[in-house]
């Protein structure tokens, strides 16, 4: 009998140094909170509701529409304001003002989460993400508002996708890192791009911060 993960999210290890002889995808870490949606809900990495975020649901699910089924999207959810005003928000619940946006990083067919994750390789699921958030309807461009705005939508992308980059050697990971540093940036993460999705935590992923910043409490 398979057990089911305790994790709701891949997490990832931390970089020691080193990159692959053929180099590795590299993401910026963004400084919010990790968010998925997961069943119509958009859930922290604990398990969370997070409120106020009718624009980025309202797309999301049609996206779900579009494609036929249900989705698990996993990112970074960031409030305007950086990371304080994010665990602001999430800490008012439901009642949290319509803000913020979903910055995401990989997607799955809902099925695949549920069974744990998938084999699919990152780069062929980073680049099916971007197809899917092309899909997602954008109210500014309807003949009818978003039910119960009168109009009103945030002044913020509801949606992002994460920009990667690739890096050859280890001295291209920490010159990206001290550029993010530099501008007041969380950091980095480094991918393996053929690797799949586990709802655990794993080196596929590894994650290099400047120092300091792991000793914060992150929702």
């Amino acid at each position: 009998m398979n057990r089911r993960p305790r994790e709701l999210v891949q997490l990832a290890g931390e970089w020691k140094g080193g990159v692959p002889a053929h180099g590795t995808m590299v993401e910026e870490k963004l400084d919010g909170v990790r968010a998925c949606w997961i069943g119509g809900e958009l859930l922290t990495r604990e398990g969370t509701p997070i409120g106020g975020i009718g624009h980025i649901a309202y797309r999301l699910r049609s996206i779900e529409k579009a494609v036929g089924h249900g989705i698990f999207f996993d990112g970074e959810f960031l409030a305007p304001g950086g990371f304080r005003a994010t665990l602001r928000h999430i800490g008012q619940g439901l009642r949290a003002p319509e803000q913020g946006t979903l910055h995401l990083f990989d997607a799955m067919p809902a099925p695949a989460w549920a069974a744990g994750g998938t084999d699919r390789p990152l780069y062929e699921r980073k680049a099916r993400l971007r197809r899917w958030v092309a899909l997602a309807a954008d109210p500014a461009l309807s003949w009818e508002w978003r039910p119960g705005t009168h109009g009103r939508e945030p002044k913020e992308p509801a949606l992002a996708v994460i920009p990667d980059t690739w890096c050859a050697t280890q001295a291209d990971v920490e010159r990206l890192a001290n550029e993010i540093w530099a501008r007041g940036g969380e950091g980095v993460v480094l991918k393996d791009a053929e690797s799949g999705y586990r709802r655990a935590r794993t080196a596929d992923w590894l994650k290099y911060k400047q120092r300091g910043w792991s000793t914060r409490q992150v929702a």
